[in-house]
């Protein structure tokens, strides 16, 4: 199986994953479904786990039925990338302080998943994004715990996948 190859497959796997966390929902469309982007984010990078944060949200939406309408869910998609994005950046910028870059990347996602998206979407949505806050931060927090949890679980062949894919030649 080529690098490639191995990559396209937990690429998809995560996006599954993230369909299966969509069926846990708090409140509409709120639910587990970004914990396997955040987990792809600290494995693979932040590109790939902002390709799983958008299809795994999205799906995840679809078969809620797009609650909160289809633009809405690609306000919050596309948010959700930048979120992917920036918590990959920090962890990435800081490996050298685990701890450290923990700490900061949660408290950065958190405030990306749940102020930061709350205030764009006011505009658009009005009161009822104070309706939002309670569940958003909790499947947040729940997310980002999840994933912590899991990948401290995680065998280290699967934690330094990035850094074995660099190693292996063609396949």
């Amino acid at each position: 199986m080529t690098k490639k190859t191995r990559t396209i497959t937990i690429v998809a796997l995560m996006i599954a994953l993230s369909i299966l966390g969509g069926s846990i929902k708090l409140l509409g469309s709120i639910a587990l479904d970004s914990f396997p982007a955040f987990l792809s984010t600290i494995i693979l990078g932040p590109t790939l786990g902002m390709i799983v944060a958008f299809f795994g949200h999205m799906f995840s939406a679809m078969l809620a039925g797009f609650p909160s309408t289809l633009p809405i869910h690609l306000i919050i998609a596309t948010l959700m990338m930048l979120c992917m994005f920036v918590y990959g950046f920090i962890r990435k910028k800081w490996a050298h302080r685990p701890i450290l870059s923990k700490v900061v990347s949660i408290i950065v996602a958190y405030l990306i998943n749940v102020p930061l998206d709350l205030a764009i979407l006011y505009p658009i949505l009005g009161d009822v994004i104070f309706i939002l806050f309670i569940p958003l931060t909790i499947a947040t927090l729940t997310n980002l715990l999840l994933t912590e949890v899991v990948y401290a679980c995680l065998p280290s062949k699967i934690k330094n996948f990035t850094t074995i894919q660099k190693d292996v030649k063609g396949n």
